[in-house]
Order: structure tokens, then C-alpha cells, then sequence
């Protein structure tokens, strides 16, 4: 069997939900469409995961700063610091 080829699914209901009409569809693309949209996939979870801990980061400095009276307790300050 050729791994290119494209195989034709059938919904089970009419009651396909949205998630369920995408996995259908994506199954029925080639391999290498799967593979792609896969990497992207995993390309964009790292992406957020990246943004996620620089906020993190951010807060946890800021917060640290406020706390140890390096900061007044001005939240124009805390956001000019959350810019650095």
C-alpha cells in the first residue's frame, strides 16, 4: 500500500462535531501533509510554551522587585519593568 495514497473515511453520524470533522479530514491527507501539519503543530506548542515562561519570568521578577522594596508600589513602575 502506498503510503501517498488518500483514504476515504465516512462519518459514523450526522452528528460529527467540528473536532471530529478535522480529524477526519486530516487523516484523510497523504502522509507527508500529516507530518507537516504535525511539525507545526509541535512548532506552535513550543512557541507558547516559550511565551508562557517569559511571562512567567517576567512576573516572578517584577513581583520579586516589589516585594523587596526596589520598586514603589506604583503599578506604572511594575509595567515599565515588565517592558525591560
Amino acid at each position: 500500500m502506498n503510503s501517498d495514497m488518500i483514504t476515504t473515511i465516512s462519518p459514523q453520524s450526522s452528528d460529527m462535531s467540528t473536532v471530529d470533522a478535522l480529524w477526519v479530514l486530516i487523516q484523510s491527507q497523504k502522509k507527508r501533509v500529516r507530518k507537516i501539519l504535525t511539525e507545526r503543530l509541535v512548532a506552535e506548542q513550543n512557541k507558547t510554551k516559550r511565551q508562557k515562561a517569559m511571562v512567567k519570568e517576567s512576573l516572578t521578577r517584577a513581583f520579586d522587585e516589589l516585594h523587596s522594596g526596589k520598586v514603589h508600589h506604583n503599578a506604572r513602575d511594575l509595567f515599565d519593568l515588565l517592558s525591560l
